[in-house]
């Protein structure tokens, strides 16, 4: 992947998720979390099995260096991705006000 990204309009770089968290996933208040899509310091994109509203603020429950932190969230996404037999996802992204220390 290339270093310089030309109108990147992210401030921190993103990463994927390392492995299965399994338990260490994020817990969304009002949603089923179904996957980490990727992670920044100061944002977070997963896949959820209902939809969240965008311009939303909510606490989010993150896992960090020390088990569980909670951090206010910005809610600055939320699209219909998937639509199967089985049902709808939806793929969300937030904001984060102060800085996730996940690893």
């Amino acid at each position: 992947m290339a270093d310089l990204v030309i109108n990147e309009r992210r401030r921190e770089p993103r990463r994927a998720p390392a492995g299965d968290a399994g338990d260490l996933d994020p817990h969304v208040p009002g949603a089923r979390v179904l996957e980490v899509i990727d992670t920044s310091a100061r944002g977070l994109r997963c896949r959820l099995a209902q939809p969240v509203r965008p311009g939303r603020s909510m606490p989010l429950r993150l896992p960090t260096a020390h088990g569980r932190g909670v951090l206010p969230g910005f809610v600055v996404r939320c699209e219909v991705c998937r639509v199967t037999r089985h049902g709808v996802q939806y793929e969300a992204a937030w904001s984060l006000e102060s800085p996730w220390r996940h690893e």
